[in-house]
């Protein structure tokens, strides 16, 4: 089963691609390996945005690494097409937290999680959970991939 019929299968709908927001590529292909630009949630065409532990709960927190994979894997569809893609090698989640939060691993399992759905327990990425002072236009998580295409 193909990728995109486990997002199908899953009843998982990828959002529209987001746009670069600034002087960047939001995926560059260099040789077998996609590298993605630090995304970030967004509900309903606007950003979600708050500190995780003040004003942002654990589950929205949850919620917004979701939203914000399933962000990158529509920019990658756009840019390879998903069915052409072997695995997420790679998973940075910047998690933008209050001083005392110390749950940052499951705020980004929930982007992992997704993956895991997509492409099993064997293609798991390598991940890093980073805890944030501040991030673009008030985000409280984002994340930056790299994915290997089939070869």
């Amino acid at each position: 089963m193909n990728v995109s019929e486990r997002l199908a299968q899953a009843g998982i709908k990828l959002p529209p691609p987001i746009d670069p927001l600034g002087s960047y590529q939001t995926v560059s292909i260099s040789g077998s390996q996609l590298y993605v630009s630090g995304l970030g949630p967004f509900e309903d065409g606007k950003p979600i945005v708050g500190i995780i532990g003040a004003d942002v709960s654990l589950e929205r927190a949850q919620h917004a690494a979701r939203l914000t994979m399933l962000m990158i894997l529509a920019c990658v569809d756009q840019a390879c097409g998903l069915d052409n893609v072997d695995r997420c090698s790679r998973l940075t989640v910047h998690v933008r937290a209050e001083q005392s939060f110390t749950q940052h691993p499951q705020v980004a399992n929930s982007a992992s999680d997704l993956l895991l759905t997509l492409f099993g327990h064997d293609k798991l990425p390598a991940r890093s959970a980073l805890g944030v002072h501040t991030l673009p236009m008030g985000i409280p998580v984002e994340i930056d991939s790299i994915f290997e295409l089939k070869r």
